[in-house]
């Protein structure tokens, strides 16, 4: 058994040995389903160290797979608790036969020897029993509780996980009762809620005032613990949950959503004494507004909901091309990249099979130890300071161009695909995501001029991003304004630019992650700076 105090299992997962469910739930499967990128507001710059932010265990699939590792250590505790009640009750149970075969010392009419016998037992034996009766049990795996639990998952840690679910719910138009069954987008995955945890997602959601989706959370919360055996129930009540505490937010948003007739219902169903005071207020509120019940809105799909589902607008593409380029370096006759346009305005290309698998692994290995969620620089009249983005949910590390071969034969290969100076150019970023993991729409370039003058370097002019793992469902970078959408495929990397000849920024590069469903996104991103490239790719102004 390893001591491993950074790691812990989601709650849930608890839960889930706990209640007896059979299925793995979808909230300890999501750990593998969901990926937990880079966000700025005015530009990012370079982090440093004091710039990196307590751990957070919903922002990052690494994490989870260091919870999931802890989860057994806790098991393995909690059995040996067990274990321990267990040798002193069968220790208790001995003494109480032993007290019992020598009963026969109450008869007290022989001689003076039992006398004697009497005296020594109760003043002895019984003293012995009491002080290992008081003898306190299982002081290490209470210790060990104890020093683990400054690093559970956060309240703030739970909250992020149940909104990034609610973010896959409305990006690709996800109905509850389908998703605590496991069936995402079309697919099933065999893994289940259970009450607490749509619980979790309904309160998180209800927070947010959003009472329309916690509604329909709260719904199928009630009806999972309907369904659920009298020993599940009982469970639940030692896990510290009832379902009066289900029905009386439910009945709160039926009436933040004038549905009072319902709220009604549901208070009959409950016979909890408090909530005979929550009809009287039902029953005010309905004799003195003339509101009629709130309907659900019903707007049209999005652009971003329509390219993340996979059904991007059409665009004209009779233009665009596949090639091999044999042509930037002479080791490419031998080994051409494989190249992709999708635009030629502004320029962006996708290359495939430009980092192998073992690279990839390499990286990923490395850097998981060093992963953070890192703040981001907002630059304002000058003044930098970091910032936590709720737009951004992932971590990520560091890596300069000579961490390692790997990166010094990345760096030499993006010089080559790209035609630029690497010099002077950012640092990569190595990024993995968390649960419903996605990244705001954004642009590389900054958006004020102040930041690129703040930076040395100048701005942006070109973005490579590398995937380094497959995303089976979810978790696309999308381009908005261009209708593309490229799904993560180990090996592929994506070149774009983002400033035009000019060197302005290219709107048509806002991009944003759509939330990951399956899988677990890592990317490496490499920033090129334009005040090296005078001569590669002149300003035309």
């Amino acid at each position: 058994m390893t001591n491993r105090f950074p790691c812990l299992s989601f709650i849930f997962s608890i839960e889930s040995s706990v209640s007896g469910i059979p299925e793995i739930m979808l909230s300890r499967s999501l750990l593998y389903l969901s990926i937990l990128v880079v966000v700025r507001n005015g530009g990012a710059l370079k982090l440093e160290e004091s710039e990196v932010v307590d751990q957070f265990y919903s922002t990052s699939i690494v994490s989870m797979e260091d919870l999931l590792e802890f989860h057994a250590d806790l098991l393995f505790q909690l059995n040996s608790y067990i274990d321990v009640l267990r040798a002193r009750m069968k220790l208790i149970r001995r003494i109480a036969d032993y007290m019992m075969e020598h009963d026969h010392i109450v008869n007290l009419e022989d001689h003076s020897l039992n006398y004697f016998h009497l005296v020594r037992h109760m003043h002895k034996d019984w003293a012995h029993v009491l002080e290992l009766m008081e003898q306190p049990l299982g002081r290490s795996q209470l210790l060990f509780l104890k020093e683990s639990r400054p690093h559970y998952p956060s309240a703030w840690d739970l909250e992020e996980g149940s909104l990034g679910i609610h973010r896959m719910q409305k990006t690709y138009q996800l109905q509850p009762k389908d998703m605590v069954r496991g069936l995402l987008d079309g697919v099933h995955h065999g893994t289940r809620f259970s009450t607490l945890e749509c619980f979790t997602v309904a309160r998180a959601i209800y927070k947010k005032h959003r009472y329309h989706d916690a509604v329909t959370w709260l719904e199928e919360t009630l009806s999972l613990y309907d369904q659920a055996s009298e020993q599940t129930k009982e469970n639940y009540q030692i896990l510290g949950f009832d379902a009066s505490q289900a029905n009386n937010l439910y009945i709160k948003g039926l009436m933040h959503l004038n549905r009072y007739k319902d709220a009604l219902k549901a208070i009959d169903r409950d016979p909890k004494p408090y909530l005979r005071r929550l009809r009287d207020r039902v029953e005010m509120r309905m004799m003195s507004t003339i509101d009629l019940p709130l309907e659900k809105p019903n707007p049209p799909l999005t652009g971003l909901q329509l390219c993340c589902r996979g059904g991007c607008p059409y665009r004209d593409m009779h233009r665009l091309t596949c090639s091999y380029n044999t042509t930037a370096a002479p080791f490419l006759r031998l080994a051409p990249f494989k190249t992709e346009i999708l635009s030629l305005s502004p320029y962006m290309v996708l290359y495939h099979d430009v980092i192998t698998p073992l690279e990839s692994l390499t990286l990923k290995n490395l850097s998981k130890p060093l992963m953070k969620r890192r703040a981001m620089v907002m630059v304002n009249n000058l003044k930098v300071r970091p910032f936590i983005d709720s737009g951004r949910t992932s971590n990520s590390v560091w890596l300069a161009s000579h961490e390692n071969a790997v990166m010094e034969r990345l760096e030499r290969r993006v010089g080559v695909m790209t035609n630029f100076e690497m010099e002077n150019s950012e640092v990569y970023q190595l990024i993995n995501y968390g649960i419903g993991g996605h990244y705001k729409p954004h642009t590389d370039h900054f958006e004020t001029p102040q930041a690129p003058e703040h930076r040395g370097g100048g701005d942006r002019i070109a973005t490579v991003l590398f995937y380094l793992s497959d995303v089976p469902q979810g978790g696309a970078t999308l381009f908005p304004r261009l209708n593309i959408s490229v799904q993560p495929r180990q090996g592929d990397a994506l070149l774009w630019y983002n400033l035009n000849d000019r060197g302005q920024g290219e709107i048509g590069t806002v991009h944003t992650s759509c939330p990951i469903i399956q899988g677990s996104k890592w990317a490496l991103v490499k920033w090129i700076d334009e005040l090296s490239q005078p001569f590669r790719r002149p300003c035309n102004r």
